[in-house]
């Protein structure tokens, strides 16, 4: 599976956007690892 290079760079770099955009907390920001990783 590939990832879209764009939206996880994005939310990669602004770990905080992804978690307005679903009406998250910011505390749970530092909780959260944005990874790929191939299985």
């Amino acid at each position: 599976m590939k990832t879209d290079s764009i939206f996880y760079r994005m939310f990669l770099d602004f770990p905080d956007s992804f978690f307005e955009l679903i009406e998250r907390p910011d505390a749970m920001v530092s909780n959260y690892r944005f990874t790929s990783q191939e299985v």
